[in-house]
């Protein structure tokens, strides 16, 4: 009898979830106008296979430009390190690395729609350590691409035509 409760509690609660719109963050559920898609960018560089591999998980299917299907365009991404913090000595402690990159929306019969995806990391200056410190500057980056990639898409969910 306490399993039957629980178990109709449970359906109702889901119900009721499911009712309300609620969803998980990172679903992929993006407008069915966007279900087929034209990628557009420098498909050598990895952030363009991250998008692509992306989009296809996504059920994405991406198809060659026609004039009929929406044009997802991907500008190169942009990084740029800042000094963030220095000791008494005027010697860099602590460098900002800005990561950022421009994408377009071309919808047949809509006006282009432009986005931006943009955000800072800090890392440490580790002269001493050069090696290292170039590599955790590079792992940096890595993550940094994968996020950038996943705000795309995000920001392609929210979208409504």
């Amino acid at each position: 009898m306490l399993t039957r409760i629980k178990a109709g509690t449970l359906i109702v609660l889901t119900l009721l979830l499911a009712g309300c719109g609620f969803q998980l963050r990172g679903g992929d559920n993006l407008p069915p106008e966007l279900q087929r898609l034209a990628l557009a960018g420098d498909d050598k560089t990895q952030f363009y296979r991250l998008v692509s591999a992306r989009l296809q998980r996504a059920g994405v299917q991406l198809v060659a430009p026609d004039g009929a299907t929406p044009v997802l365009t991907i500008a190169p991404l942009g990084q740029g390190n800042t000094v963030a913090s220095v000791n008494a000595r005027a010697d860099t402690l602590e460098y900002a690395m800005r990561f950022g990159t421009r994408f377009t929306l071309d919808m047949p019969g809509e006006p282009r729609q432009v986005f931006n995806v943009a955000f800072n990391r800090s890392f440490l200056d580790k002269s001493d350590q050069a090696l290292a410190s170039s590599r955790e500057q590079q792992q940096l980056h890595e993550q940094m691409e994968h996020e950038a990639a996943e705000q795309i898409l995000r920001q392609l969910n929210r979208l409504s035509f």
